[in-house]
């Protein structure tokens, strides 16, 4: 009778327990890349809302990681953009936390990050990203398509002249000051 309770116990525990990512810890740089000034990752083999393996934001959304615009989207990296020296998975190999390239191989080290946002996932499809096959946010595409993920970061900001111009002028008083202040004390 103990056994009973525990063994339902443990099965409403498991019953309503939320699906999440495989690994919830900030993404690696090489796990992702910088394309158009946004950080992009290769998240799921699947498109984001199919039902084949959801993406799974609760952990990486408080590092800004989100569903591309349709604008940023029609600037999107190709799966070539993806294999780069480096890459968290070594060409034919897995990285540390289990990603790996399925359905093809890409010609190098590349850039896959699922297990950071898939529920049910840790591997990208090679072959549907190097044809171009993309979940689209604003025209969801079929359960078999790639999706990418961005957040902002990549390219530093340039500072627009107005704030050029209040630091030369924040350093003039400074200037000021310390000029006045030594005057002061001779």
């Amino acid at each position: 009778m103990k056994y009973l309770a525990f063994a339902a116990l443990a099965a409403a525990a498991f019953a309503t327990t939320p699906a999440v990512a495989a690994v919830n810890v900030p993404v690696p740089e090489n796990a992702t890349i910088t394309h158009n000034d946004l950080v992009w990752a290769w998240a799921n083999p699947c498109d984001a809302y199919g039902g084949c393996g959801d993406i799974d934001l609760s952990y990486q959304s408080q590092f800004g990681w989100r569903l591309p615009t349709a604008a940023e989207f029609a600037l999107r990296p190709t799966a070539m953009d993806f294999v780069f020296d480096g890459a968290n998975v070594p060409q034919g190999g897995s990285d540390a936390y289990g990603n790996t390239f399925q359905a093809g191989t890409p010609p190098g080290d590349a850039a896959c990050a699922a297990a950071f946002f898939s529920i049910n996932y840790t591997h990208c499809d090679w072959s549907n990203g190097a044809d171009g096959l993309w979940y689209n946010p604003e025209q969801p595409g079929t359960f078999y398509y790639e999706t990418l993920l961005v957040r902002d970061g990549g390219s530093p900001a340039v500072p627009e002249p107005a704030t050029w111009a209040m630091l030369i002028a924040g350093f003039g008083m400074v200037g000021a000051a310390l000029r006045r202040r030594t005057i002061a004390t001779a």
